[in-house]
């Protein structure tokens, strides 16, 4: 069963979750592991597309944005780093999720691996609870960091 690992944000950052998914990308990618990056919305997947080109002067990301266009195609790229705000297609290869979506993605057990990112405030805590209750009911083993931004 795969293992859930929820990150807590201890500091209070206007976009710290953006920037925490950006630096456990990195991690991830320099494991030599790929990573399949779940957003709320389009907006999101932009936002964070653009992050993952300058938020470290030091390091480039070798990611794309999943296109459901080319999925129903049959030409979907593939990238260490993929951020989509769609479920994952089938033909998608990765072994860490990082879902920074409000629910547990019924997908989440065709991953190794999944990170979940929790801002430090009441709201996004009580759905961070929520969540860990379902992962744990679903047989997830769960871990919980607290980290900072």
């Amino acid at each position: 069963m795969s293992r859930v690992d929820f990150y807590v944000l201890t500091n209070n950052v206007a976009d710290g979750k953006m920037r925490f998914t950006c630096r456990l990308g990195h991690k991830i990618y320099t494991l030599g592991k790929s990573v399949y990056i779940h957003v709320a919305s389009e907006n999101q997947a932009q936002l964070l597309d653009e992050l993952m080109w300058t938020f470290d002067e030091s390091s480039f990301l070798p990611h794309l944005r999943h296109s459901g266009y080319a999925e129903s195609h049959g030409d979907e790229p593939q990238a260490p780093i993929t951020i989509g705000h769609e479920p994952p297609p089938n033909t998608l290869s990765a072994d860490v999720l990082i879902s920074l979506l409000e629910s547990v993605p019924v997908y989440a057990d065709r991953f190794d691996r999944v990170a979940e990112l929790v801002d430090n405030n009441p709201q996004d805590k009580q759905s961070a609870r929520k969540r860990f209750r379902t992962y744990r009911e679903r047989g997830f083993e769960l871990q919980t960091h607290q980290v900072s931004v």
